[in-house]
């Protein structure tokens, strides 16, 4: 190849070069104009009042005050169930350790084809 050619070349590669720069930046700016309409929308969208702190504090202090006001103390009632479930985990424990020793263990398993 003589000089001519590979200046040829050269040029050719820059200009490809310089054009894809250019689609690049293009549409580069079209997707921040986008990008700008699409946040102007939803900044007319939104809402521009938020919530007050001491208003959310105020309905948060109710919200406790409300949920430990409905609380009550024990009664003997909720004492005998305590009891009475405690008995059942006792027992349901028992039953599951006895029904434990009734599975295979791993060397007890049967291998296919063997009787």
């Amino acid at each position: 190849m003589d000089e001519g050619t590979v200046a040829v070349v050269l040029a050719l590669c820059v200009a490809c070069v310089a054009f894809v720069a250019w689609m690049i930046e293009k549409n580069s700016r079209r997707l921040e104009d986008e990008i700008r309409k699409s946040v102007h929308i939803l900044e007319q969208s939104a809402s521009k009042e938020f919530p007050n702190i001491d208003e959310m504090m105020a309905s948060i202090e109710d919200l406790i005050h409300d949920t430990v006001g409905s609380m009550r103390t024990p009664q003997i009632a909720d004492h005998l169930g305590a009891i009475l479930q405690q008995w059942a985990q006792v027992k349901f424990a028992k039953e599951m350790n006895a029904m434990q020793s009734l599975l295979p263990v791993q060397a007890d398993e049967i291998e296919p084809g063997v009787e």
